[in-house]
């Protein structure tokens, strides 16, 4: 099973690398997304590999899939329409966002930590 989420991350990565390459005369918006989708993937083969890591460095980890699900789409619409980029939004999501997403992953991550002894 290891294997096969490891050959699944590098796809998304090779992928993601192509998405890189398209970007290189675009704005810093599908920058920042084209290099998320590319580091997330790497990141999580990182901490995969790395097992067993405390639950405040995964947990924050695996919470970033949902930005990465969410960066595919937007680094699509903003390379079709470069309007579509906002100020204060980093891969399409409010920069409020990632820092309280953050926070609270990394909380609760201490939280399963602290109560969840092997």
């Amino acid at each position: 099973m290891r294997i096969i989420l490891i050959a699944i991350a590098t796809l998304w990565g090779v992928a993601a690398v192509v998405a890189f390459a398209f970007t290189r005369e675009k704005t810093l918006d599908a920058k920042l997304t084209a290099g998320y989708f590319i580091g997330w993937p790497a990141l999580l083969v990182l901490v995969y590999l790395n097992e067993p890591l405390p639950l405040w460095i995964s947990v924050p980890v695996m919470f970033g899939f949902i930005p990465w699900f969410l960066s595919g789409p937007h680094l699509w619409w903003i390379l079709q329409d470069p309007s579509r980029s906002r100020r204060g939004e980093v891969v399409g999501i409010p920069i409020g966002y990632w820092k309280w997403g953050s926070i609270a992953a990394v909380l609760l991550g201490l939280l399963f930590d602290a109560l969840v002894r092997p």
